[in-house]
């Protein structure tokens, strides 16, 4: 963009070794669509500032439907044109972009329940955090040795009027030095990829700040710290960035090995958001997920006491304290998820049984009672939900998540015993873990109750068929 080697190698050097890019390479689930956005934006405009527009416009929408970060590419371009380049500025250049962008958000309409994108615009209640939001992301880019895995923050309104000061300060640093191209093009490309994480609009999330949220901002960063850099000589420089990549080298190795497992990343997180539930709950299901109880009911109970659980987790987690038999644990947070969201129906049908089967039928009954009062379709909906249940089960089979499978088809035959369909997925789990006899029990239950059901028969024909060669391998 400069046509300074330099300036290019130092930046992009800065940008590869900073500690802060590595959650973004590191958590595949949250972050190889930051990558992907990324690659294909900075190769559009690299394309774009050759002048070769047909394949700019390819890669800006390869990165759109990448990551919505790229839709504020046209800005970057725009500023390219007017401050870097001082074209005049033409809008029919910009048409062929514009064009994606609505095609992209038809496609997304369409493939996305509820994902109008424009309807789903609300600014949000506490825009006074954006300030501060941008400051804390400016930190962690100036400092980045103590990033955390989740971030539990809390500020003042006196600290966000600070922080806003801070925010004056660097637009007035764009306007002082504008016609200090690079200066100015860092802090305009930092502050334009921070606005879609700063909480103008509420992001659904665990948290408010995630180190792969300032991936693209981080390119601005480099980007102005390289220019200071490069203002030196070229033997200032090298020292300079020989002490910079070996600290932040050795930052990445601690960094990097929070990520080595599940234990110690979800360690980590709970170590780093004590009083949120998150880091909690995933140790929970973690040792829940190697049968080791008593730390899976240690850390989930943990988890429960947070202020910020959901009502849907405390559900979830009885059912997990059901399956243990601790009754009392189990009723305690379905009652406290009742009083959260009453418009659920698993917490009145997991009161019902444990009611029952404490022998107080009259309880048991009131909750059925409560339950129709609540909600008009009540054996419909929790039928619904078995419905739901049972293919979140196929789907973990599938992916061979045994124990979160059998976690939630017991949940399905909680709230219906007799659910066939769950049956016969218990059947199907019983088959895949060499289970037979509880694969058997299972089919031919629900063969009791559907006799000509032919999922269960095929099902069951399959237990029959391995057990045979199992038991003829054993004879060998």
């Amino acid at each position: 963009m400069f046509t300074k080697e330099r300036l290019a190698f130092v930046a992009a050097m800065i940008f590869a070794v900073h500690p802060l890019a590595g959650e973004t390479v590191n958590f595949h689930a949250g972050g190889r669509n930051t990558l992907l956005c990324a690659s294909f934006a900075l190769l559009s405009l690299l394309l774009y500032t050759k002048g070769k527009h047909i394949l700019a416009v390819v890669c800006f929408t390869c990165a759109i439907f990448s990551k919505e970060f790229a839709l504020l590419l046209p800005l970057v371009f725009l500023f390219h044109d007017y401050r870097l380049q001082q074209k005049k500025v033409r809008f029919s250049t910009y048409i062929p972009y514009f064009i994606s962008i609505v095609c992209y958000l038809a496609l997304r309409s369409v493939a996305v329940q509820k994902a109008n994108f424009l309807e789903t615009i609300r600014f949000s209640k506490q825009l006074w955090l954006t300030p501060y939001l941008v400051v804390r992301y400016l930190l962690n880019m100036i400092y980045p040795f103590q990033l955390k895995v989740m971030y539990d923050e809390s500020t003042t309104i006196p600290l966000c009027i600070l922080c806003l000061l801070v925010v004056i300060l660097l637009t007035g640093i764009v306007f002082i030095y504008r016609r200090d191209k690079e200066l100015s093009f860092s802090v305009y490309w930092f502050l334009i990829f921070l606005l879609p994480v700063v909480n103008i609009i509420p992001l659904v999330s665990n948290s408010l700040i995630a180190d792969r949220y300032a991936y693209f901002s981080l390119m601005g960063f480099a980007l102005g710290v390289a220019t200071f850099i490069c203002k030196t000589d070229k033997r200032g420089m090298t020292v300079i960035m020989v002490i910079i990549c070996t600290v932040y080298a050795r930052a990445d190795i601690r960094q990097n090995n929070v990520w080595k497992d599940d234990e110690t990343l979800f360690t980590r997180m709970a170590n780093d958001a004590p009083e949120m539930f998150v880091g909690y709950r995933n140790l929970g299901l973690y040792y829940y997920n190697r049968s080791d109880r008593a730390n899976a009911e240690r850390y989930i109970a943990i988890a429960c006491s947070k202020p910020d659980i959901p009502p849907l987790f405390l559900t979830g987690a009885a059912s997990i304290f059901v399956e243990t038999n601790r009754l009392d644990t189990a009723e305690e947070l379905l009652i406290k998820a009742l009083k959260q969201d009453s418009a659920n129906p698993e917490p009145y049908v997991l009161l019902n049984m444990i009611y029952e089967q404490k022998g107080n039928k009259q309880l048991a009954d009131s909750y059925l009672s409560k339950a129709r009062e609540a909600i008009p379709a009540f054996e419909e909906e929790v039928t619904r939900m078995a419905e739901v249940f049972c293919r979140e089960g196929e789907k973990f089979i599938a992916e061979h998540e045994y124990i979160h499978a059998k976690n939630i088809l017991w949940r399905a035959l909680l709230a219906k015993p007799n659910f066939v369909p769950a049956l016969i997925d218990m059947g199907r789990l019983g088959y895949e873990q060499d289970d037979f006899a509880t694969a058997t029990r299972y089919l031919e239950q629900a063969l009791a109750l559907d006799p000509s059901n032919a999922a269960a028969k095929s099902t069951l024909n399959l237990v029959h068929q391995k057990q045979g060669k199992t038991t003829g391998s054993r004879e060998k």
